[in-house]
């Protein structure tokens, strides 16, 4: 990877705060906004603007599930200008406005990761929100595959999630929860047919605070259809320094009705 994408995605990560131009960045690494353009979202998956509104949006919700800041507190710490810009773009991608994004049953299924901050529920609670989850109205297939995690990780909780976008902002289409040691084969029912990322997370069980999360996602789109036997094969490890934050709920609207009354607590692993 060219090292004018590993510090523009340095520049961004670190002054999301700022008013961030491609131009303004483009110049700092000392390349064309065009090329620069080009050459970081060949490498990184993301344009810059979409690179830098999911990393403004993984802190804004960062900071709507851990501190008691008011959202237009949160607004100007993350970048934006006006309360209302910003509730309308987050509602938007999110599919929740800022103050439905702080009820307890969306923290309570928080998945994170990024290089500094990782959340995952847990496995009771996946598990319990799964069975929650209504039935698509449309057909649907199943979607299978394999994640391996290094053995030296020992025994780990993973998530396998599917979404539509290669920057996930909402809850997952579908998604299992399991356990892994080395290898293991998943399969999750449910999804209809389309083009589909997959994200994949794992934890150590009995994890310590400061233990690694290991992660991974599809560059490319997985296509589904019923009728399609699709396979996805993911190795997990540490997540890269120009990876994008992923930050989402496993609680959807039908979810959110049926756990919201319950207990739980998050893991911290970082």
């Amino acid at each position: 990877m060219e090292e004018s994408v590993r510090r523009a995605a340095e520049i961004i990560r670190s002054r999301y705060s700022e008013s961030l131009t491609l131009n303004g960045v483009a110049a700092e690494v000392f390349v064309s906004p065009y090329h620069f353009s080009r050459i970081f979202s060949r490498a990184v998956g993301l344009t810059p603007g979409r690179y830098l509104t999911a990393v403004r949006l993984f802190a804004a919700k960062r900071l709507l599930l851990t501190t008691e800041l008011t959202v237009s507190d949160i607004v100007c710490s993350v970048g934006y200008n006006s309360v209302g810009t910003f509730t309308s773009r987050f509602t938007r991608l999110v599919g929740m406005s800022p103050t439905q994004y702080r009820d307890p049953a969306v923290a309570r299924l928080f998945v994170a990761v990024s290089q500094d901050f990782s959340r995952m529920p847990d496995p009771e609670e996946m598990m319990e929100a799964h069975r929650c989850r209504l039935p698509p109205e449309r057909p649907t297939t199943v979607l299978s595959g394999a994640i391996e995690i290094p053995r030296s990780a020992g025994v780990a909780d993973a998530v396998v999630c599917v979404f539509s976008e290669a920057a996930p902002q909402r809850s997952p289409i579908a998604f299992q929860a399991l356990s892994v040691l080395g290898r293991a084969e998943f399969e999750i029912p449910g999804v209809p047919g389309g083009s589909h990322h997959l994200l994949a997370m794992a934890v150590p069980r009995g994890a310590r605070a400061d233990a690694s999360v290991l992660t991974a996602m599809t560059r490319r789109h997985v296509r589904t259809e019923p009728g399609l036997n699709t396979y996805v094969s993911l190795s997990l490890g540490a997540p890269e320094g120009t990876d994008p934050p992923v930050a989402v709920t496993l609680a959807d609207a039908s979810t959110l009705m049926a756990v919201g009354a319950g207990a739980g607590a998050l893991r911290q692993p970082v």
